[in-house]
């Protein structure tokens, strides 16, 4: 039996489910984290933090 690792909002901490409408990226400034936003985060331009480098952005 195999499990599956549900990515995690970088906001808001909630898991992402396969069908939610979310982005993900690599860090804008260190580039060395991947960043995941959910749809509800991303509308409300909450803030985001990298855990490599401290960058944040909207």
């Amino acid at each position: 039996m195999s499990t599956l690792a549900l990515p995690v909002c970088s906001c808001c901490h909630r898991h992402i489910m396969p069908n939610d409408k979310c982005v993900k990226f690599n860090c804008p400034e260190c580039g060395a984290v991947l960043i995941w936003r959910c749809e509800s985060c991303r509308e409300s331009a909450r803030t985001y933090t990298c855990g490599s480098c401290g960058f944040q952005g909207p």
